[in-house]
């Protein structure tokens, strides 16, 4: 290594080339082994890269996964790859359309993360920055995200949130449950003036492998006024852009 490389730069890089090299989920102890690093450290720079939204922790099985955040890092440089993908296209799409911010988002732990942001065009508009966490429960991005899950899976996270969380920020199973079956109904989730007063984000999963959600945020007013016409546009910029 050279001498003049940060230490801890290079590990981190070097854990997510081991993912890249294996492509799979692993534990800790794989990773520190095959380096020849500490376990204690080793886990410590792993945690590390989960609270950054680099990695997934799983806890049940103890493993850690590239998170969305990197499949989609550096998806700028080759054209094809994001800002000339269609990706990209159906978020400038849909902020031509509704002129609110745009965002996509996939899940970190118990929380959705924003991986991409397009700021609205509207003299009043949300400013929302790329790595923003929300919270899982709670959240438009957060609900849709659980909305593509099981309701044992939605049961076990919430025990998780419930058990560290303040007794304001605690969500009833039955009442939580019911609210995601209506997401699912309806094939959108709506976060009205929920985590920023006056502010509304309307939330669709995209037909991904794995979980990617777009939001549309705006002013609480203003999206509730354009509802209908906001998810007639998401539908259809979904179907055109990130169809089959």
């Amino acid at each position: 290594m050279e001498q003049n490389v940060v230490k801890s730069a290079a590990r981190a890089i070097q854990v997510l080339e081991y993912f890249d090299q294996v492509k799979r989920a692993a534990a800790v102890a794989e990773v520190a082994g095959h380096h020849d690093w500490p376990h204690s450290s080793t886990s410590v720079l792993m945690r590390s890269l989960v609270a950054l939204g680099y990695l997934h922790y799983d806890a049940n099985e103890r493993t850690y996964m590239p998170s969305m955040r990197v499949a989609l890092l550096g998806d700028w440089i080759p054209d094809a790859m994001f800002r000339n993908g269609q990706l990209m296209r159906l978020m400038e799409h849909l902020n031509v359309e509704t002129g609110e911010t745009i965002v996509l988002a996939a899940q970190n732990g118990l929380h959705s993360q924003y991986l991409r942001v397009i700021e609205g065009t509207n003299i009043l508009r949300m400013h929302l920055h790329i790595g923003t966490l929300r919270p899982l429960f709670g959240s438009g991005t957060g609900r849709i995200l659980l909305a593509s899950m099981d309701d044992a899976t939605i049961r076990k996270l919430l025990r998780k949130h419930n058990s560290t969380s303040k007794a304001d920020h605690l969500f009833e199973t039955d009442t939580l449950l019911a609210q995601i079956a209506e997401d699912r109904k309806r094939g959108y989730a709506m976060s009205v003036n929920k985590v920023t007063p006056q502010a509304t984000l309307i939330a669709m999963l995209l037909p991904t492998a794995k979980p990617l959600v777009i939001g549309v945020a705006g002013l609480t007013e203003r999206l509730l006024a354009n509802e209908e016409r906001y998810v007639d546009a998401m539908r259809e910029s979904i179907r055109h852009f990130a169809g089959d």
